[in-house]
């Protein structure tokens, strides 16, 4: 990174980290998504500004394809948990939210690493 550019990526990193814990939180209020369109559209909003963001931050790339790929799973389990009550598994539904949450923090805590160290 150049000094030139350090303090614009240290912003976008504080600004992606934010970004992470509004995803975050609309994505720990959503139960069903497909019938509560408003915080699922609030989900996808947050998750557009995350990506928006990443972009400026290549290093993070490997994160966000991790990132993506829960929050897939995720959405699809929420939609699978919403659409067929029979075969709702109540834990492994709670497992890939842990795992979501986790991707989150890992990518938030590089975020802090980097305009930390400014």
């Amino acid at each position: 990174m150049s000094a030139n550019h350090a303090p614009v990526l240290t912003a976008i990193a504080f600004q992606l980290s934010a970004a992470l814990e509004n995803y975050q939180m609309h994505v720990d209020s959503l139960s069903d998504p497909w019938s509560q369109r408003r915080p699922y559209d609030l989900v996808s909003h947050a998750f557009d500004e995350v990506r928006m963001l990443k972009g400026a931050l290549p290093e993070l790339s490997v994160l966000m394809v991790e990132l993506s790929i829960c929050h897939v799973e995720l959405m699809k389990a929420l939609w699978l948990a919403g659409s067929s009550r029979e075969s709702h598994d109540a834990t492994a539904l709670q497992k890939l939210r842990e795992k979501h949450r986790e991707c989150v923090a890992a990518m938030r805590e590089r975020c802090v690493r980097m305009f930390s160290r400014q």
